[in-house]
C-alpha cells in the first residue's frame, strides 16, 4: 500500500471519530436550548459547520508559522 493511501486511511479514521465526538458534544452543548425537531437539527448542523471552520482556521494558522 502506498504511503499516501495509508495516510488517507488514517486521516479518514481520525475524521470519522472526530465527527462522532463533535456530534455528541454538540448534542450535549445545545441540550438546554428550547428547540426541537427541524430547528434542533438546523442548529446542530450550524454549530458543527462553525466548529469545523474554526478548526480549519486554527490549523492553517499553525501551519503558517
Amino acid at each position: 500500500m502506498s504511503k499516501m493511501k495509508q495516510l488517507d486511511e488514517i486521516a479518514q479514521g481520525v475524521a470519522d471519530v472526530t465527527l462522532e465526538l463533535m456530534n455528541d458534544s454538540v448534542d450535549w452543548q445545545i441540550a438546554d436550548l428550547p428547540v426541537e425537531g427541524d430547528e434542533h437539527y438546523a442548529i446542530h448542523a450550524q454549530v458543527i459547520q462553525m466548529a469545523i471552520s474554526k478548526m480549519y482556521k486554527q490549523v492553517n494558522t499553525i501551519a503558517d508559522r
